[in-house]
């Protein structure tokens, strides 16, 4: 069979188009030439000046080859032998993930042999950007698909002040479907770091993560190691487990390598195991926790083995006007009361609460809603401090029970609103005005109150008699009739009178002033505009005539490239850090971002962050640029002085060289909360 002019030849999955074409009905051999175009179903396309074909057992050969691989990869050829349906071997070709005839970088090379969906094995290639060559590779390995595969990693290359050149070298073994490891080796001045990680998802409802890693530091001359293991998954009958393996050396690793603040922070470990369960109006919760310090200036340690609460929500009582609801829990604690490391003063105790709580709501009026809450909890302590005792030498009580009871009622309203209404427009304002007031009486044996060693809300509180005042606006902007209402600012005033402090007997306390009225508390929070945000609360002591705290936050989005918030947080005789962010977006494809943290209080820049990034446009390619600058002050009043330069070049198809995305993620303070503004912490 011959034909001409504007031929097409189908044959399963795969089309040829082309000038002219001979086929062998009997055989299945062929020849076709001018502006051949083969094309398979997954979108793999090659265009060739002529090729030679059999349509049975799928080989081909074509000659002077451009084409695409699954609409991915882009490549030419000075010839190409089609081998199988997914198996090709080219000669005088290239590679490449950019479009265009000359693309931004390939990879050029002698012989190259290619498993469609798989990877390409090549050999005497050259890489190049924008066809000037920069690297000889005598032989190479691409993966040109999306799943998972074993091998190495591209490198991961740094720069720190303190650390000098960095090097990360990584192993990835894909071991099944459900899991796999990567090992590393980080290599800097404070010597040589091996780590692996595992991860496992066998099932939908079941995860986890291992990770593990060890330094002999030549700074310190001491062994430092991390193991942490997250967990969790579901089980039968609805519970769900979670659990966290943290263990490291007394010598934290995190401090020493740390590139987080966070975690160079931390100064102890927290290992837990928690099974949660829930039914429509109660849960349950049975925790297992243990802490243990990692500073070397003591050895805190704290417990909980276990800690099992079991809540009744809210809910009403029959068809009466009450309901009712039930905190109950068991808890067993251990912790060392001496924070020195060379001595130890281990106590423990057991606790049983019962807190049931009975609330009946009432509305005299439609504009006022009272809700009275009554509440008794009992709380029996298997030890306890004794309080006439030394604390340089703590000796412990018997077991106790505590007794308290509570009163709490709420009162709502009057509510004013008014709505406002522009002429022509659709858009509607409401205005509100909701006063407040909270009356809260606890009586709790003081003397039992003494003996408890506190160690989460259920031991906290003292008696009380007080009353808590406020009154609250809020605007809210409705668009038009489908559009839903959105609140774009809340103003509250809060105070709270304590009665008892104001008619207690302070006779035995010559030179007391009483100091009945807490602080206000002002608290702005508003969003007037998509590209607007103004926030601030302060509190003020009307006995001091002084301000204690005043944060406030600006951020302004004039057009979509381009945001900057400033945000500074200010305590009386404590810290007071000013915050600024800024973002800026340069088309086509540029993006810098800097952010700021300075300390007012000693006149010093904590951290200075500069990142720039680039997405070229053809999508093929990009890059990262970071300079981080941080310094604080740990527990021990030493300086944790950290100056790191990190870069990233992506190409795609091929992986990444530089930083890795976990080193780059969140090295900025906030993001404008703008979904539509390109996230942040990704990497280009």
């Amino acid at each position: 069979m011959f034909a001409w002019g504007r031929v097409k030849i189908q044959y399963q999955d795969r089309i040829l188009r082309a000038d002219k074409v001979m086929v062998n009905n009997v055989t299945g051999i062929g020849k076709a030439a001018g502006h051949v175009i083969m094309t398979t179903k997954d979108g793999t396309q090659m265009k060739a000046q002529s090729t030679t074909f059999d349509m049975k057992s799928e080989a081909a050969k074509l000659f002077k080859v451009r084409g695409t691989e699954a609409k991915k990869f882009f490549f030419t050829g000075k010839e190409v032998r089609r081998l199988s349906k997914n198996h090709f071997r080219l000669r005088q070709t290239s590679l490449t993930t950019c479009e265009g005839v000359l693309p931004d970088w390939k990879i050029e090379a002698g012989f190259a042999d290619v498993i469609k969906g798989d990877r390409a094995l090549f050999t005497n290639a050259t890489f190049k950007i924008r066809d000037i060559p920069l690297l000889y590779i005598p032989i190479g390995y691409i993966p040109i698909d999306q799943e998972r595969k074993t091998g190495l990693l591209p490198p991961t290359i740094g720069w720190s002040k303190q650390d000098g050149a960095l090097f990360t070298e990584s192993f990835f073994w894909a071991i099944n479907q459900w899991s796999d490891t990567t090992f590393y080796i980080d290599q800097s001045t404070r010597g040589t770091q091996p780590g692996i990680e595992y991860r496992y998802t066998p099932t939908k409802n079941m995860s986890g993560t291992f990770r593990g890693s060890f330094l002999k530091d030549k700074v310190t001359d001491e062994n430092l190691w991390k193991v942490d293991m997250n967990h969790q998954q579901s089980l039968p009958h609805k519970f769900k487990f979670k659990g966290t393996l943290d263990l490291e050396s007394r010598d934290s690793l995190n401090q020493a390598t740390a590139d987080n603040p966070g975690l160079q922070s931390r100064r102890s470990t927290d290992s837990f195991a928690n099974i949660t369960r829930s039914w429509d109006d109660s849960t349950l919760d049975i925790l297992t926790r243990f802490r243990e310090s990692t500073s070397g200036n003591g050895d805190k340690t704290f417990g909980e083995l276990p800690n099992i609460t079991y809540k009744v929500l809210r809910r009403e009582i029959g068809k009466g006007p009450f309901s009712f609801n039930l905190d109950t829990s068991f808890a067993s604690f251990v912790t060392d009361l001496n924070a020195s490391q060379n001595e130890d003063q281990i106590f423990k105790t057991r606790r049983f609460d019962l807190h049931p709580e009975l609330t009946l709501p009432l509305a005299p009026a439609p504009w006022l809603s009272i809700t009275p809450t009554v509440g008794a909890q009992w709380t029996h302590y298997s030890r306890g401090l004794d309080p006439d005792s030394p604390e340089s030498n703590l000796s412990f009580t018997s077991g106790f029970l505590r007794e308290k009871f509570n009163i709490r009622t709420v009162f709502k309203g009057p509510k004013f609103n008014q709505i406002f209404k522009h002429k022509g427009s659709s858009t509607k304002v409401k205005h509100l005005i909701e006063p407040s007031f909270t009356h809260t009486i606890a009586d709790n044996d003081e003397d039992d109150h003494r003996k408890i060693k506190a160690f989460d809300a259920v031991d906290k509180g003292s008696s009380q008699n007080s009353l808590r005042y406020g009154i609250t606006q809020r605007v809210l902007k409705k668009e038009n009739k489908e559009s839903p209402a959105r609140e774009i600012l809340r103003f509250g005033v809060t105070q709270t009178f304590d009665i008892r402090e104001a008619t207690v007997d302070k006779s035995n306390s010559p030179g007391y002033t009483r100091k009945p009225f807490s602080a206000l508390r002002f608290d702005l929070d508003s969003r007037p505009l998509d590209s607007l945000i103004l926030n601030f609360d302060t509190t003020y002591d009307h006995a001091t005539d002084l301000v204690d705290t005043f944060n406030f936050e600006a951020g302004i989005k004039p057009v979509d490239n381009f945001w900057v918030i400033m945000e500074r947080r200010w305590i009386r005789n404590g810290s007071n850090f000013i915050l600024g962010t800024l973002d800026l977006s340069l088309k086509p494809g540029w993006r810098m971002q800097y952010s700021t943290r300075f300390d007012e209080l000693t006149s010093t820049f904590r951290e200075n962050v500069f990142s720039l990034l680039y997405d070229n446009p053809c999508k093929c390619w990009g890059a990262s640029f970071d300079i981080v600058d941080r310094n604080f002050q740990s527990d021990d009043n030493l300086r944790r002085d950290q100056f790191k330069i990190l870069w990233n070049i992506t190409f795609r198809g091929l992986g990444a060289i530089g930083a890795t995305k976990e080193e780059r993620k969140k090295l900025l303070h906030r993001d404008f909360e703008d979904p539509m503004f390109p996230n942040t912490n990704s990497p280009r």
